[in-house]
């Protein structure tokens, strides 16, 4: 059979064994371990990537649309409704300042406190202008518009704080340490393949063979696919992760220029519009909405295939790239491959991770629409 069944029989698989819903579910390939040295940054940048319109992600790959880039850029096309001009109103070396100051907080605190925080910062700093700057921010925040925009400063200002989640790999390792050991099992002559009903509708962005980066169509590839095979496969615990966007981010003010398509909120004649921000070729089309994290993985794949001896030596040559389905190789951080050949003719892939050790293979992903909590009928065109 083509790879490309025996990848729609794991999906098909993954989700019933380990509970997740085909109407929202996307495999991470390669799966990636998660290490205290790449800690939060690495973690987030999960949550904000956008996800192709695919039941695979291959994260190195995908590049692409970034969440915290592209809603910038929909704020910057925005009118707020409130003319508070707060530069004018404490001076901009005040305004930079008190920026700064915003950017050595942790965490950046949302905007609707900065008319406390500023007011505290300027009875020492800047006391002139300390009343009328608070006044100044209690009323921009009034708008849902001005006071994202507002929010976003520290996050602008140069050297711009990076985007943040609420939550981060502490509390990822503390929440996998207590989540359940689930395992699934796939059967080539007996599970289904069929992902026609999936919310991608069986569309795959990205697909590779055997091996990381090697074609599913490459001759190893379609060999390995060809026989019977079966993956066993537990985790010693498996992890739904959600973290809120930090205080950069608001849902109000995306869910108006969601919700409404013109001048207002959207200015007349900026390059960013309603229609290439969520349109059908708009970048912000999909949201990240949780990630699957497991640890002490333990996946076996055994196949009726016989390799000779010099494609054995290539697919061992190979191994080290990460092989099928996960796609990790030996020396990633806690993670171990084998490939075992039978003289029968047979083969056999381990893969295991250690435990406490996050590997996130997959994540849930909603049209953005849902998870601003809308429908297309609430739109005013």
């Amino acid at each position: 059979m083509p790879f490309i069944t025996v990848q729609n029989q794991l999906y098909n698989a993954l989700i019933e064994g380990l509970g997740q819903s085909s109407h929202t579910f996307q495999i991470l390939q390669p799966a990636a371990p998660m290490t205290p040295e790449s800690g939060d940054r690495f973690l987030w940048s999960f949550l904000n990537n956008i996800p192709p319109f695919s039941l695979d992600q291959n994260y190195t790959q995908s590049g692409g649309n970034q969440l915290f880039s592209d809603y910038k850029g929909v704020l910057s096309a925005l009118r707020p409704a409130t003319k508070v001009d707060i530069k004018q109103e404490i001076g901009q070396e005040n305004f930079e300042n008190f920026v700064r100051y915003l950017q050595s907080l942790r965490p950046i605190p949302p905007a609707n406190q900065f008319p406390d925080i500023f007011f505290n910062w300027a009875m020492v700093y800047a006391p002139d202008v300390a009343q009328q700057g608070a006044s100044a921010y209690a009323a921009i925040i009034l708008d849902p518009i001005g006071g994202a925009q507002q929010s976003l400063m520290p996050y602008m200002q140069r050297p711009p704080a990076p985007p943040d989640w609420v939550r981060g790999y502490d509390a990822l390792v503390q929440d996998l340490s207590q989540a359940p050991r689930r395992a699934f099992e796939m059967r080539s002559t007996s599970t289904s393949s069929d992902v026609s009903r999936t919310w991608s509708s069986g569309r795959r962005s990205v697909l590779f063979g055997l091996w990381r980066s090697s074609e599913s169509t490459e001759r190893l590839s379609e060999h390995f696919s060809q026989s019977e095979l079966t993956v066993r496969a537990s985790f010693g615990h498996l992890l739904s992760f959600q973290a809120n966007a930090g205080a950069w981010y608001s849902s109000s003010a995306l869910g108006t220029a969601y919700t409404k398509k013109g001048d207002p909120p959207w200015r007349s004649g900026s390059a960013i519009t309603w229609d290439n921000t969520f349109g059908t070729s708009g970048n912000i089309q999909r949201v990240a909405i949780n990630l699957l994290v497991a640890d002490t993985m333990d996946i076996s794949v055994t196949a009726r295939t016989s390799f000779g001896t010099h494609d054995q030596q290539t697919v061992r040559g190979n191994a080290g790239l990460g092989l099928w389905p996960f796609y990790n190789g030996s020396g990633e951080y806690g993670i171990k491959t084998t490939t075992q050949f039978s003289e029968s003719g047979g083969t056999t892939i381990t893969t295991t991770s250690s435990p406490g050790v996050p590997v996130l293979i997959g994540v849930n992903v909603l049209p953005i629409g849902r998870f601003l909590g809308y429908t297309s009928a609430v739109r005013e065109r």
